[in-house]
Parts: C-alpha cells; structure tokens; sequence
C-alpha cells in the first residue's frame, strides 16, 4: 500500500473514543469525537497554499486531509470543534515523508511520517513537546490510533484511540 492509498482509506465518517494517560499526574481521561475526513487532491488551492506558506514546493504534494473534529472530554459540557488540513508530501526511497499541520490555534507545524507493512507512523514536534502516533486498520471500518507526548525525551501523555467508520463522506 502507498501512501495516497493509506490516507484515502480514512475518508469518511468516523467515531472515535480516547483515553489519555497523563504520565506525570498519575490520571486518566476518556472522550469521544466524531470525525468527518475529507481526501483532497494534490490540486487543492488550501494545500498549494499551506505548502507556500512554509517553503515547500506544491509539485511534492502527494494528497491532503481535512479533518473536521467534533470532540467532547467526559465530564465536560461542551464540545470542541476544529477542523486541521494535512499536506503529505511525496514519499523519499524508503517511504517516509514530510506532513505539514494547520489549523486555526496557531502556526502549521511540519513533521514526518513513514508507512511500514501498512502502519502509518508520525512524529510531530510541536510546541507541547514531541508527538509520536502510530494509526493502523484492524479492518476496513476499525482503525486503531496511538501517541506519546514527550518533553525532553520523557513520556508526558499517552492515548489510545478506537475509531470506528460510520459511513462515507
């Protein structure tokens, strides 16, 4: 699987439930959110534009993402909603790649991922600290989703997520 096929495969309407570990705290937190992602085209005006925006040429575009959040923590009573466009750059010889991030709380942020036996890996420094995922499909309509915040080389936060497709775009 190439990278365009992997990121096409979660299109669509997804459930996603989470739980996040806080390391430092010793406590936990579960949410839920409802995902609508959007495949984009190489073409697309937003992502020619975040590719300008941070000193990549748009003719490495291999696709994009939108990906509109409606999330809920448990415990809190309102929702959070944002919506993130994700460039993904053409893959170099051994698969990995630059992924450009932007969305309205603050500057894009560029990290790299890299697909192996079809497992998508992500590491992201952003101004948390760095974010570590690892997404992979159990089957078709059940995609499984981790990460891990470190700061300084120590694990601050970890989660784990279930997501389950609830139909197509």
């Amino acid at each position: 699987m190439n990278i365009v096929n992997f990121f096409d495969t979660l299109a669509g309407k997804w459930f996603s439930q989470r739980t996040t570990h806080d390391l430092v705290n010793q406590s936990s937190q579960a949410g839920q959110s409802n995902l609508l992602i959007e495949l984009l085209p190489a073409t697309d005006a937003s992502l020619i534009q975040l590719c300008e925006q941070t000193g990549h040429a748009p003719s490495q575009i291999a696709c994009g993402l939108r990906v509109n959040q409606d999330s809920r923590l448990d415990g809190d009573t309102q929702n959070t909603q944002r919506s993130t466009l994700m460039v993904i750059l053409q893959p170099d010889q051994a698969g990995g790649g630059v992924l450009l991030q932007s969305d309205a709380s603050g500057p894009a942020t560029q990290g790299e991922y890299y697909l192996e036996h079809e497992v998508l890996a992500l590491k992201t420094q952003t101004p948390a600290g760095l974010l570590e995922e690892r997404l992979w499909f159990v089957n078709p309509n059940l995609r499984m989703r981790t990460s891990v915040l470190k700061v300084e080389g120590t694990e601050q936060l970890a989660s784990f997520c279930s997501e389950i497709r609830m139909g197509l775009a």
